[in-house]
């Protein structure tokens, strides 16, 4: 008899799907302990119910009781679920909501099975960009084999911490220590000096390894551009677009192919505000290796920053206010992770506040304090021999050097080793502040200045910083015969309080101070080398010599030797200064000497240099000795620097800061420049720099960055600022034009980006001195982020589109790729301006010349 068939048909039917379910529950079984497990590292119990709850019970009050749990940390993402506790009743569980993973692009690929336990993701696109950084920066980076630009300080500087030779500079160590090691390590002696732009490299200077150093940093700024945009929550496609807008600024390229400190400085700038940014991003695991780890790595690269150029003190200023920030955010945060309690007491919270700020103050402030002392320590402890930078510095100082051209110091009125200065002698002197010579030439002040006040039109009198037989003065005493060259026989000694008269030695012409403003201090007098025009110029020849510290009632003796004094206009009663203000080319870039009321001021004090006597005679020596005898116990001694002693020396403590005030005032005298740019000219490259020239062809290095990346990166920043005052407004009246996740990004991350470019761009209008094209550097790759930011915004409104969605995405994808490959052609196009070949003509020079500003330069 046949089995009656169901709904399920034959047997035979029957008996395949019935093994298909068997399989699949084999397969689900399989997995289970995987799920189990996984359930088990992802769920925590946090309290079961008092009581277990049967299935009766459940009926019968229809809904299992409510859960009684704790309130888990804020930092801590977590869902609260019910699950049957397999006998029937129920439990409460807390599952952890781990993050989404990103999505999936065709250019990351995901390892499946783990590499060492450790899962692996590599993203092809970041190293491709990568590897073409470094091919770009390194590419013939031989060419030219001579010296550009500031290769000429920088390389020199090298070359004298090879030889142990003093030297004076506006920047700390750090760089110059780095290329000295890379010379060092090749065997090179320090001979070459790099002397002139243009300088051929013999073949022992390892120029092509100095210039690595530069290349690598500027390569290893590409990946680290990237990290920040990934940190900041764009895309990957964000963060590789703002990579392709700085690998192909030709401005960054030049400077990441010269022995220069600017590819240091930028890469630690950034390298210091990634760090932070990780640290931020590891708040919810504080005090752990990892957030410990990243603030040292912040604070030891804002170290190296400030070793290399104290213009990285502005990006301290950012990483310190995103440290603020920070720690408003754990302020507000009561449940602070330190502490086990999901409530912890008032005083447990401001402790762990209190902790939080002392690592940061240790990392972020201790570390590159002690690495600046450090750096300073090395700098004063190679450089042992005397050098040009001793003009720089202070006697005291120079007498730390060996081999420092100092006569023996002052000791008592009438010093043993010294001679008497009597009228007649010929002395030069210098400024105890700017380290320069009171000098005089024939050239005069201009008739007026550019702000429309006139001058005296008398010989200018200036302070020259090296030595020049323009530097002598001759001490005479009023009433002489105004003609200077008439023989006088008057050579008494001068003393303390004398009033005299100064004739400069080359021209004759007597030093005179009148009612006339100075030409770039107003408030002050102007000195000037008298020029008798007529009887309306009142000559005011007058000058007391005061020595430092001595009573009025003192009849010290002036003598030669490192003495310091004053001159003071008899009638003004103003001290001769000098100012430390650079004049412009009609003054030569010497600085200002001119009147201060300030008469106790130090830029007011002068030290004797030289003393020449043109007619000593036996009796006057014989005087001079009589007068030694006589004054030694008599008198006061001089005030003035201790003996030589070998055992005895400066500090490091007043070697430090007297370089850090000598350091701080040179960087405010730096005078005009044929090729200075002001920062209005920066954000829409109005203005370009030359670095080099062929001697004969049109071959040339010019800082020029890509037009297309900078107008358009400007006019990026206006229109981001645009957009998110926008959504401000609109959110302030609570229309919300996109969701409060995607408008925190971009509020927080164009913030940082707008503080990050405006710190190292508006602070530059505030400097008085002359500023080149590439102090705008610094700030340029927050322009390209910014841009970046700003294309990667508009993509996420492309992918929002209701209307022909696929078709807008496909059209704004177009968009940025023309905009991309026009980026790429341009900077080919100025590409020659970078590398220094091929050599141009005169019309392809022409034609790349985009601006009227810009100085490209033809020969012939």
């Amino acid at each position: 008899m046949e089995e009656p068939q169901g709904e399920r048909g034959s047997p035979q039917k029957a008996g395949k799907e019935e093994e298909k379910e068997r399989k699949i529950r084999k397969r689900s079984h399989k997995k289970k302990p995987e799920v189990q497990s996984e359930v088990k590292s992802e769920v925590t119990q946090l309290e079961a119910t008092p009581s277990e709850v049967t299935s009766s019970d459940v009926s019968q009050q229809g809904t299992p009781p409510p859960p009684q749990y704790q309130s888990p940390p804020s930092h801590i993402q977590t869902e609260l679920v019910q699950v049957h506790d397999g006998q029937g009743g129920f439990k409460t569980v807390r599952l952890i909501k781990r993050p989404p993973p990103p999505p999936t692009m065709w250019f990351l690929i995901s390892s499946e099975k783990p590499w060492w336990n450790v899962p692996v993701t590599v993203n092809i696109l970041y190293w491709v960009m990568t590897v073409f950084a470094f091919i770009i920066r390194f590419w013939r980076i031989d060419l030219p084999n001579c010296v550009v630009f500031d290769e000429v300080h920088f390389g020199k500087f090298a070359s004298y911490y090879l030889s142990q030779t003093f030297f004076f500079d506006v920047h700390p160590p750090l760089g110059k220590l780095i290329f000295a090691l890379i010379g060092y390590w090749n065997d090179f002696d320090g001979s070459f000096l790099f002397s002139t732009i243009g300088e051929e490299f013999p073949s022992e200077v390892p120029y092509v390894i100095m210039r690595g150093a530069s290349a690598l940093c500027g390569a290893l700024l590409i990946p680290t551009i990237y990290e920040i945009m990934v940190m900041l929550g764009f895309t990957h496609k964000g963060a590789l677009l703002a990579c392709f807008f700085t690998l192909l600024d030709n401005s960054l390229q030049i400077q990441s192919r010269v022995i220069m400190l600017d590819s240091f400085v930028i890469l630690f700038t950034y390298l210091s505000v990634l760090g932070y940014l990780k640290v931020y991003h590891c708040r919810a695991v504080s005090y752990s290796r990892r957030w410990h780890c990243w603030l040292a790595i912040t604070g030891i690269s804002l170290g190296i920053l400030l070793g290399v150029k104290y213009t990285g003190l502005i990006a301290v200023g950012c990483v310190g206010l995103l440290g603020l920030c920070d720690l408003w955010q754990i302020v507000g945060d009561l449940a602070v992770d330190k502490w086990p309690e999901p409530n912890p007491p008032l005083h447990k919270d401001l402790l762990d506040l209190f902790v939080h700020m002392a690592h940061r103050g240790a990392y972020l402030l201790g570390i590159p304090l002690l690495m600046n002392f450090v750096l300073f320590y090395i700098h004063f402890y190679v450089l042992v021999n005397a050098g040009p930078g001793n003009a720089f510095v202070s006697l005291d100082f120079q007498d730390t050097l060996k081999g420092s051209p100092v006569p023996p110091p002052v000791r008592y009125s009438v010093p043993e080793n010294s001679t008497l200065l009597r009228y007649g002698a010929s002395i030069s002197f210098r400024n105890q502040d700017s380290s320069c010579w009171l000098h005089s030439h024939k050239d005069l002040y201009p008739l007026k200045y550019p702000d429309g006040r006139g001058s005296s039109y008398q010989q200018q009198v200036t302070c020259y910083e090296f030595r020049d037989p323009n530097n002598y003065w001759t001490i005479r005493k009023p009433g002489i015969p105004s003609d200077p060259s008439i023989p006088t026989n008057d050579t008494d000694p001068v003393r303390n309080n004398d009033v005299i008269e100064l004739v400069h030695t080359k021209t004759e012409k007597l030093l005179n101070s009148h009612d006339v403003a100075a030409p770039l201090s107003p408030a002050n007098q102007e000195i000037a080398g008298y020029i008798n025009y007529s009887a309306k110029f009142i000559p005011y020849l007058h000058w007391r010599i005061e020595l430092q510290g001595v009573k009025d009632d003192i009849p010290v003796f002036w003598a030669s030797g490192k003495t310091k004094f004053r001159f003071i206009h008899v009638n003004s009663n103003q001290a001769m200064a000098c100012t430390g203000s650079r004049l412009p080319e009609w003054g030569f870039q010497q600085f200002e000497v001119a009147t201060d009321r300030a008469v106790e001021s130090s830029h007011t004090l002068w030290v004797m240099d030289d003393a020449n006597h043109v007619n000593s005679t036996d009796e006057m020596l014989e005087e001079e000795e009589t007068l030694r005898n006589e004054t030694a116990n008599q008198f006061q001694p001089l005030p003035s620097r201790r003996p030589r002693d070998p055992n005895v020396t400066m500090s490091f403590w007043e070697k430090y800061f007297e370089m850090q005030g000598r350091m701080l005032a040179a960087h405010g005298n730096l005078g005009d420049h044929q090729f200075g740019a002001s920062p209005a000219q920066w954000p829409l490259l109005g203005k370009t720099l030359p670095y080099w020239l062929h001697n004969k062809t049109n071959a040339q290095i010019t800082l020029l960055g890509n037009p297309v990346l900078w107008w358009s990166g400007t006019g990026g920043i206006g229109i981001f600022s645009v957009v998110l005052l926008f959504y401000l407004v609109r959110k302030r009246r609570n229309i919300n034009d996109i969701p409060p996740v995607v408008f925190e990004q971009y509020w927080t991350s164009g913030l940082v980006l707008m503080v990050g470019w405006s710190a190292h761009y508006f602070p530059y209008f505030l400097l008085s001195r002359v500023l080149f094209l590439h102090h705008y550097l610094p700030a340029l790759p927050f322009k390209f982020m910014l841009l970046a930011a700003l294309f990667d915004h508009g993509y996420y409104w492309a992918n929002r589109c209701k209307w022909y969605p696929k078709l807008m995405k496909l059209f704004y994808q177009g968009l940025v790729f023309l905009y991309c490959f026009s980026v790429l052609v341009t900077f080919f196009l100025f590409a020659p301006f970078a590398f220094g070949y091929p050599a141009l003509t005169k019309p392809q020079i022409m034609w790349r010349r985009w601006r009227s500003h810009w100085d490209l330069l033809i020969r012939g």
